[in-house]
């Protein structure tokens, strides 16, 4: 019964994405699909197309819009395999982006989508003086309403806004630079141990963190909810996290009851066989969940939980009224 009830849960999460295209929500994920269908870029999003071919496609859309100072600035967005937005191609959202960067004044960054579907996700990196970058996943686009995209993508703007990329790098060199001048030191004094080299490597790799200690999220979600109103958004996109993590617990328990209910009609091999997958499974899993609770509640992650940010969104949203 539990693993209907599991099925059934998916099955809601899953209508509910339809039930955003099919009212107010939908219009980012219309202008992908026409996105993708136009001629003019159909190629480059075509799976049974030639992969040289449409890679070469990609680059000419690419190259005609970044120079290749440019390309080599946005290097790390350029590894996911994307197209360049523009607005020409999806007018609503570069509106959208480009309005939050007028407000904030700042430059629009190049935005980017992937080429492939399953990339649940979205980052910003402005590196240097230049206008910065933003990538958005196609299954953000797909599974999100339009509120919860312009809340993940003012949060992205807001890591752009506070220039958080070059803050990182200046934290890194200035922590670099006091290690080794550290080690130098305690060498030439000869009192360098390796008690001690392992101590202030040690400190040097958290430090960092510990001056960072999610500030930088904790801005990108200020900025979205109280300089851009978005706090309805982020709180339905981490309650959707939430329902993911929930569904995957159900999954847990509605697997080991199949297990345990058909027993006996199978081999004493193949029960053996199967419960050792599922507890590699879930000893995996509860790894996994181990090192999310350290993430998400100690300095070492640079991320608050899910909860933590809903709190959070809720009283942006609470002192807003």
């Amino acid at each position: 019964m539990k693993f209907c009830r599991v099925l059934l849960s998916g099955l809601l999460i899953t209508s509910s994405f339809i039930s955003f295209a099919a009212s107010d929500y939908g219009v980012y994920y219309t202008e992908l699909k026409a996105f993708k269908k136009a001629p003019s870029t159909k190629e480059v999003f075509d799976e049974d197309a030639h992969s040289g071919l449409s890679a070469i496609h990609r680059d000419i859309l690419i190259d005609k819009e970044l120079s290749l100072f440019q390309r080599i600035i946005r290097g790390l967005f350029l590894i996911f395999d994307v197209v360049i937005v523009t607005p020409e191609t999806m007018p609503k959202l570069y509106a959208y982006v480009d309005g939050i960067c007028d407000k904030a004044q700042i430059a629009t960054p190049t935005i980017f989508v992937p080429r492939h579907k399953d990339l649940f996700n979205a980052f910003a990196q402005k590196l240097l003086v230049s206008t910065g970058g933003i990538l958005i996943g196609q299954k953000i686009l797909r599974d999100l309403s339009d509120d919860a995209i312009e809340g993940v993508v003012a949060h992205e703007i807001g890591h752009i806004k506070h220039n958080h990329v070059n803050k990182m790098i200046a934290i890194g060199v200035v922590n670099n630079v006091v290690y080794a001048a550290l080690i130098t030191y305690l060498a030439a004094k000869g009192q360098l141990s390796d008690s001690k080299r392992s101590f202030l490597w040690i400190v040097s790799y958290l430090l960092p963190s510990i001056i960072i200690n999610k500030r930088f999220e904790k801005e990108a979600d200020e900025f979205a909810c109280k300089e851009n109103g978005k706090s309805d958004g982020l709180i339905e996109f981490f309650e959707l996290l939430l329902k993911k993590d929930q569904l995957r617990e159900e999954e847990f328990i509605a697997i080991y009851e199949l297990l345990q209910q058909n027993k006996s009609k199978l081999s004493l091999l193949d029960n053996t066989t199967l419960a050792l997958r599922y507890y590699i499974a879930k000893t995996g899993h509860l790894c996994g969940k181990a090192y999310k609770y350290v993430y998400h509640n100690t300095f070492y992650g640079a991320h608050p939980s899910n909860e933590a940010r809903i709190a959070a969104a809720k009283k942006y949203l609470a002192e807003a009224a």
